[in-house]
């Protein structure tokens, strides 16, 4: 009869015991995984940038002089004023170098070829004798190149796409070709006549500054499409010694100049990084807490 109460006695005690080990283990139970975290922007290191574009071109004021002076200030003009022409499309293409420091901040150094034309036109006035009236219509060809060091603020990424925000200052150096001046004297009461001169060309560099808005898009881990806005502020253009016409122009000394050239530019690039980056996906965390092994027996 003793021996009964001992063995019950004993699976009681061994019935508890896988009780309480089962309660431990639940009280272990590991924490559900977190959430999957979307990776951000490209983090440090060098990249390389290549860039093409189209821009509308344009200058803010025509500077013409007569015989070394201002036009209005000749002998015989009366009256003179120029004509803004409408801007001109340019096309350019460009690489670069440059490092990001982190998910917001990066540089990089720019240069780039633009080529196109450039028109411009004036009205004058004057009196030798017989009242004239004369429109001139200006018109070369445009090379520059414009190397800029530039700064950018990426706003975050959202489904891989960072908007950025972006300023940069350098110079720009132009060439003018092939300025050609064409006139049409009309004399009050008379006939109109034609008269031409040209330029040979001329080299001028200047302060170029920008600013810069728009958005990139990770196409793989290490490479970025990038699409956006550029005005483009590109100085003043070199003075073009005016030659080959009779009349005012014949002193060696007029001149023409396009000034304040600026562009609206849209840019289409990728950026290569040559670091380990952090392209949009899911991250792989670590689990932050690992439950005890408990051995039941």
């Amino acid at each position: 009869m003793g021996s009964l109460k001992i063995f019950a006695l004993a699976g009681v005690m061994a019935v508890s015991a896988s009780a309480i080990a089962s309660a431990a283990d639940l009280a272990y139970a590991p924490p559900p995984p977190p959430p999957p975290e979307l990776k951000g922007t490209i983090g440090g290191g060098w990249y390389l940038r290549g860039d093409v574009g189209v821009g509308v071109q344009s200058y803010g004021d025509l500077d013409v002089r007569l015989n070394g002076g201002p036009v209005l200030g000749a002998a015989g003009v009366t009256s003179f004023n120029t004509v803004k022409s409408k801007s001109d499309f340019t096309g350019f293409a460009g690489v670069g170098v440059g490092y990001q420091f982190n998910n917001y901040l990066r540089f990089d150094l720019t240069g780039e070829y633009r080529g196109g034309s450039i028109n411009g036109r004036d009205q004058l006035s004057y009196d030798f004798g017989t009242p004239t009236d004369q429109i001139n219509t200006y018109r070369a060809d445009i090379a520059s190149f414009v190397g800029l060091a530039n700064a950018y603020i990426d706003l975050g990424t959202w489904n891989c796409l960072t908007p950025y925000l972006g300023a940069g200052i350098g110079f720009a150096n132009h060439t003018v070709n092939g300025l050609s001046d064409m006139g049409i004297n009309q004399a009050v009461g008379g006939g109109a006549n034609v008269s031409f001169a040209y330029a040979d060309s001329a080299t001028k560099t200047t302060v170029a500054w920008a600013l810069m808005a728009g958005v990139s898009y990770d196409v793989t881990p290490n490479l970025k499409l990038d699409i956006g806005y550029r005005y483009l502020n590109l100085g003043d253009g070199p003075t073009m010694g005016l030659r080959g016409a009779a009349g005012l122009l014949a002193n060696p000394s007029s001149s023409v100049r396009f000034k304040d050239l600026d562009s609206h530019d849209i840019r289409i690039g990728m950026r290569w990084n040559f670091s380990d980056p952090s392209c949009c996906g899911p991250v792989e965390r670590p689990v932050a807490y690992a439950a005890p092994v408990v051995r039941k027996y």
